[in-house]
């Protein structure tokens, strides 16, 4: 009888050292990225994904938006972003002014494309709205997500506990706009990782107003 409880015991404690070590290995952080507004680390309550907002507006049409390339790079880690394992959104105001007073619902979605797949495409379309004076803008507002899996999840957390915290990335995209093509596009910027809550960036500058309502506010 003795026996048998010892090896009860012994069957505990193992039981608890690797509980303990499951939670070591997936220790949660709530990260943010450091001054940049060009991308942005989110969790939607589920999954934690990088989101790169991307915008134009003027008196001109977008008629084609392809992501050809990029990469985030976490210390010393490099997230390759693959147009397979992307979701890429388009959004259009056509009543946008200067200083970005567009109420949410303005925005209409014209593109989407996720894993690589088109799900939609209206960006060929005429535009409803014909602007007559200068007043009146497109304001085109473009979303690349990319949602981590657990390994690279695991890989930016353990650059961030060697303290490698300073990071960069670049995307690169053909766009087509009035008929001429814009190929080699793209936007490169520097930032920070950090596990200190996040500066509401998108409550100060106006023009992400609609990006902070999109997955700020009321999330995904």
């Amino acid at each position: 009888m003795k026996g048998k409880i010892n090896v009860n015991f012994c069957i505990i404690g193992l039981l608890a050292v690797i509980i303990s070590s499951n939670c070591t290995k997936t220790r949660h952080y709530d990260f943010s990225l450091k001054n940049t507004v060009s991308v942005f680390l989110l969790n939607n309550g589920k999954d934690d994904f990088f989101c790169i907002p991307i915008q134009y507006m003027g008196d001109y049409k977008m008629e084609k938006f392809e992501f050809t390339s990029g990469s985030i790079q976490i210390g010393d880690y490099e997230l390759l972003l693959n147009r397979d394992e992307l979701n890429i959104y388009v959004y259009l105001n056509e009543d946008a002014t200067e200083d970005f007073e567009a109420s949410d619902g303005e925005f209409k979605l014209v593109y989407s494309e996720e894993n690589g797949s088109i799900a939609s495409s209206k960006m060929s379309e005429p535009l409803a709205n014909k602007h007559d004076s200068d007043e009146k803008m497109n304001h085109y507002y473009i979303f690349i997500e990319k949602f981590l899996k657990t390994n690279e999840m695991n890989k930016i957390i353990n650059e961030y506990e060697k303290g490698n915290v300073h990071s960069k990335f670049s995307i690169w995209y053909d766009i087509t706009i009035d008929n001429e093509e814009q190929n080699g596009s793209g936007m490169l910027d520097d930032f920070e990782l950090s596990d200190e809550p996040a500066i509401d960036y998108a409550a100060v500058f106006s023009n992400l107003n609609f990006f902070r309502a999109k997955y700020l506010l009321n999330g995904q």
